[in-house]
């Protein structure tokens, strides 16, 4: 099959990486895949080289540049594409239309709540969990164009335990992932770590991300008096590295759509500490994490107590959310529900050409 992935945007998060691990397990299975991304992108690096897609890049200035979708359509003729996946709005609005004058079958990847404005050319709306599907068909979607399919992770766990100790009374090593934003609530983290000091727990905390928050947190972290126990990694690619051997992944956001990092370190076997927002509730429960209000920095601290003191219910929790992970979230399950709903809208476009 030819497969478009388009994602216009420029920087890199959760939505990015969702369309780069897409474009490589599609790539790897056999199909052809051509990846349109916007030529100042991050993505850029994480897409070049890989194998069985071919990419191109163009300029984008908004979801109305018309110059941009005819480049687009350009691209999607002479690529002789099967079916177009599209990623959050602009790519949506401009990839969409694009595909929808030469008569390819679309399918757009909500990564959220959006505005349906954007979507208007598009013909199968994915959103990722079941909040985000219900808000598609209160908002007129019929039920037959919206297919809820969620994100996936590729990586791969290690054989055994993740590494970390059940048996307590070690340091506890903490590790947060993302994007340095307000909403990623990472000044909540601080000020319960500065809580589990004054409970008398030793502990180290590295958090790997970068963003415009970035210098507002360390000097968070100066005020308060974190700086020996927190390090700042900057944004790193390799999860899998800053997860090794941890006690605890914290994802202390204020709103979190999804969180695919929360399904790495289930794929890592390790405990899980987040808060109720949308993601970690479609995937989590209280037999796979524990689970804490949102902006609560004293519930947040009780947790990574709790995990310091009893290690073994903390690694029980995480066992049951890696086998959660290989049934609901991994590549291969993930890939399988994308690939039969590409089937099925070339099917309806009259088959593959």
């Amino acid at each position: 099959m030819r497969i478009a992935q388009i994602m216009l945007a420029k920087r890199f998060g959760g939505a990015e990486r969702s369309f780069v691990d897409l474009c490589r397990a599609l790539g790897v299975r056999g199909h052809k895949v051509l990846a349109i991304c916007e030529r100042r992108s991050e993505v850029l690096r994480e897409i070049e080289g890989m194998d069985g897609v071919t990419y191109h890049t163009l300029k984008v200035h908004g979801p109305w540049d018309f110059v941009a979708r005819r480049t687009i359509k350009h691209y999607l003729r002479d690529f002789d594409v099967h079916v177009a996946q599209l990623h959050l709005a602009r790519a949506a609005s401009l990839g969409g239309r694009a595909a929808a004058a030469l008569g390819i079958p679309s399918v757009a990847k909500t990564h959220n709540y959006v505005n349906l404005k954007y979507y208007r050319a598009i013909d199968h709306l994915v959103p990722t969990t079941s909040k985000q599907h219900a808000f598609l068909i209160a908002a007129g979607t019929p039920a037959a164009r919206a297919s809820l399919i969620p994100n996936f992770s590729s990586i791969v766990a290690r054989g055994g335990a993740n590494g970390s100790s059940a048996a307590g009374g070690s340091q506890l090593k903490i590790a947060a992932i993302g994007r340095l934003v307000h909403k990623k609530g990472f000044d909540i983290l601080l000020r319960a770590l500065a809580r589990v000091r004054h409970y008398g727990v030793d502990f180290i905390c590295a958090i790997a991300g970068a963003g415009p928050e970035g210098e507002a947190l360390h000097r968070l972290c100066r005020e308060l008096a974190l700086e020996e126990a927190v390090s700042f990694l900057g944004w790193r690619h390799d999860v899998a590295n800053c997860l090794a051997g941890v006690d605890v992944f914290v994802l202390p956001s204020r709103d979190e759509p999804f969180g695919i990092v929360c399904l790495e370190a289930m794929a890592l076997g390790v405990p899980i500490i987040a808060t109720r927002t949308d993601g970690p509730l479609e995937i989590l429960d209280a037999d796979t994490a524990i689970l804490v209000e949102i902006d609560d920095a004293g519930a947040l601290a009780r947790a990574l107590v709790d995990v310091a003191a009893h290690r073994a219910p903390a690694q029980r929790r995480a066992e049951m959310a890696r086998a959660r992970f290989d049934r609901y979230y991994s590549e291969a399950a993930v890939v399988r529900q994308y690939l039969a709903l590409y089937a099925r809208m070339t099917a309806a476009n009259g088959g593959l050409k």
